[in-house]
């Protein structure tokens, strides 16, 4: 029996470890405290490739230092950079279009943060943008929306209203508890082809 509400970012999680395989590319948009990060490190193994971004130099130190301890460093690259640049640094790796297996997106801000640091509708639509153009045929994006604040508001409206926009080979699904106001929901978008 389940004790506590599943929460959006476990839900993630689950779908994403029902994708990937060792030696997949894989991308974690919104490093934060580096729970996707070790999640995709540990799923794609030492013959994947971990891509980590964040705005946050204090992010990254925390991720780096979990990542140190689980023995996965040398898998995963940490780019001190937001999301919505996500595609050209990629490009500038050498990480080709229709190559990335799952790309994770956990919006708002740093957990015990600075909350006026926050990702925005703006930069977040330019990063799935970018994003659909990255991902490989079977591939998902999952992306964790916050609705509970008011920029977290504007933000997953803005991220609903694109989602309802996406056309073949793209599917998108929307997961939110029913019976709470402004519960944090889930987005998992599909590459069919």
């Amino acid at each position: 029996m389940v004790s506590n509400p599943i929460r959006v970012t476990s839900l993630a999680g689950e779908f994403i470890k029902s994708v990937i395989k060792p030696g997949d590319i894989v991308v974690d948009a919104t490093a934060g405290t580096g729970q996707d990060t070790l999640l995709l490190a540990e799923c794609t193994g030492a013959s994947g490739c971990v891509y980590a971004f964040d705005i946050q130099e204090e992010a990254l130190k925390i991720i780096q230092d979990k990542l140190v301890i689980k023995g996965v460093e040398s898998f995963v690259t940490l780019i001190h950079q937001g999301h919505e640049t996500m595609k050209e640094v990629l490009e500038s790796k050498g990480v080709m279009n229709n190559t990335v297996k799952a790309i994770v997106f956990n919006l708002g801000y740093l957990p015990g943060g600075d909350h006026r640091v926050a990702t925005s509708g703006t930069t977040t639509l330019m990063a799935l943008d970018g994003a659909l153009k990255l991902l490989a045929p079977q591939g998902i994006i999952t992306v964790c929306l916050y609705p509970g604040h008011s920029e977290g508001l504007r933000e997953s409206e803005k991220v609903l209203n694109w989602c309802e926009s996406l056309e073949k080979p793209f599917v998108a699904h929307h997961f939110q508890t029913l019976n709470r106001k402004l519960p944090p929901t889930l987005v998992i978008i599909q590459r069919m082809r």
